[in-house]
């Protein structure tokens, strides 16, 4: 009987270790006629992504005070909802924002002071 308790005990404990390190999953909308997306960024923290013209906020919902627009000037006039998408890296101050039109490409430093947007250049593969 001790064997079974131990053997339980080792069982349930390994399952809560498994479930408390658990990253924060992002789950990108498939739906091209959202106006808006919520990127959870790091815990307590989020981008809020216009997919119509690429403007970005970060919020925080615990102290509002902190809340800044992150790229305010529009990156496309055309406000056609679903045309920017975001996408994280392997760091959580660093986003890929993507432009589903014309394939362009940014850096997304939310944590920089000045510089948040830096495009990135893509040079197109000959065939």
């Amino acid at each position: 009987m001790k064997r079974f308790i131990v053997l339980l005990t080792i069982c349930c404990l390994s399952f809560t270790t498994v479930n408390a390190d658990d990253d924060v999953k992002v789950v990108i909308s498939t739906s091209k006629s959202t106006n808006y997306v919520l990127y959870p960024a790091i815990t307590g923290v989020f981008l809020k992504l216009d997919t119509r013209d690429g403007t970005i906020q970060a919020i925080v919902p615990s102290n509002p005070k902190k809340n800044r627009v992150l790229n305010a000037e529009p990156l496309a006039l055309d406000k056609k909802p679903g045309r920017f998408e975001m996408y994280p890296t392997d760091s959580s101050w660093v986003w890929v924002l993507f432009d589903s039109e014309t394939g362009n490409l940014w850096n997304v430093n939310w944590n920089a002071k000045s510089i948040v947007l830096s495009k990135i250049p893509v040079t197109e593969a000959a065939y």
